[in-house]
């Protein structure tokens, strides 16, 4: 049974057995005003092309509603944290088109206002898995890249960002989505050795091809273009400050911080992720 929670600013805990439920109705209450119960996925990117439409006039509101739905991706939404990040980068070029997709995800986090982030104990027994994961975005184009890392089994950090540097191939994006997610989630490591003692964390991987480059430096003639603080990820899997693993693509919960998903593939990062 849960026990009465607290309210700190703009975010609810309350604490279970076992662990603890983050969640935030009163910013989503201010965002929301619709019932858009039927809404299923936060992503109408799909097949509407934002980049065409009329401009509107720049206002605050959409800047306003963005940073609020930032607040609620970064704190206790991570399935929205994407679609988030994309709708950002029209703020000082809004069209109509933006606005629509922008209704679309309120309405939609309205809709799944029950969801919660549950932090407590589970049958995970590794200490720190960080997945990882990219969407290529064609040559020109930057990709997107993003991360998911749990703790024994529990999201404790993520994020989705486009990447600074031009990736050539799918396999290059995701070399350099390593280093992000590594150089976030070192720092945590080293704060978690006095609680769980010297431990290794794991890079979860989709794309083989990245992986054998971290592993072997001889194998980067590809990737002279790729400035060289992209390379550390091989100097933390050589001194074993790192360790890498690869699943298939549908097991990569980092999935839905790089593309927009249809419905069922959110359904099963709730089962992953979210409750």
């Amino acid at each position: 049974m849960g026990q009465r929670g607290e309210q700190h600013c703009w975010h609810n805990s309350k604490k279970m057995d076992g662990g603890f439920e983050f969640f935030q109705p009163a910013l989503i209450r201010k965002l929301c005003s619709l019932d858009a119960s039927n809404i299923t996925t936060s992503q109408p990117l799909l097949n509407m092309d934002l980049a065409s439409g009329k401009a509107r006039t720049i206002d605050k509101d959409y800047l306003s509603q963005i940073g609020m739905l930032l607040y609620v991706a970064q704190a206790t939404r991570l399935d929205i944290m994407y679609v988030v990040n994309f709708l950002a980068r029209f703020s000082m070029n809004t069209k109509n088109r933006h606005w629509m997709a922008l209704d679309h995800l309120i309405n939609y986090v309205w809709g799944t206002s029950k969801k919660s982030l549950i932090l407590g104990p589970s049958q995970e027994q590794d200490i720190l898995n960080v997945f990882v994961d990219a969407n290529w975005g064609g040559k020109g184009s930057r990709s997107q890249h993003g991360y998911v890392g749990l703790l024994w089994g529990a999201p404790i950090m993520w994020n989705s960002k486009r990447q600074t540097c031009i990736a050539l191939y799918t396999f290059q994006a995701e070399y350099m989505a390593m280093l992000y997610a590594s150089k976030a989630f070192l720092w945590i490591s080293q704060g978690l050795i006095g609680i769980a003692g010297n431990f290794t964390p794991t890079l979860v991987l989709d794309n083989k091809a990245a992986i054998q480059i971290a592993g072997d430096s001889g194998s980067r003639k590809n990737l002279r273009h790729i400035r060289q603080e992209f390379h550390l990820t091989t100097e933390l899997l050589t001194t074993t400050k790192i360790k890498i693993w690869w699943i298939s693509t549908e097991q990569q919960k980092a999935d839905i911080m790089t593309k927009a998903l249809g419905k069922n593939k959110v359904q099963c990062f709730y089962k992953g992720i979210l409750e």
